[in-house]
């Protein structure tokens, strides 16, 4: 049976989700690493709320921040990674039948 806390983990990972921008950014990141400033150009949003949706994700536990190269680069965490692919893929595949 979940705890209380881990409910409130889970309530907190699906809020991070329920967001049309964070979930591109979970598409892009979900191939690699990714420096900030592909996010930034890819979404065509403000630097703003491209920091506001990355920080929403990394207080979810979804995202991590890397420097490399004296650049911020996001990945997606871990034991997220083929969760978020299989996600993708059978997203795909059900938008061509």
């Amino acid at each position: 049976m979940p705890t209380s806390e881990s409910r409130t983990e889970w309530a907190q990972l699906f809020g991070a989700l329920a967001s049309e921008p964070r979930l591109r950014i979970i598409e892009l990141i979900a191939r690699g690493t990714v420096p900030c400033r592909e996010i930034l150009d890819r979404l065509g949003l403000s630097q703003p709320a491209i920091s506001y949706h990355l920080s929403k994700l990394e207080r979810a536990g979804i995202i991590s921040k890397e420097r490399i190269g004296g650049r911020n680069c996001y990945r997606l965490r871990p034991a997220l990674e083929e969760l978020f692919r299989f996600l993708l893929k059978e997203d795909v595949e059900w938008n061509t039948r």
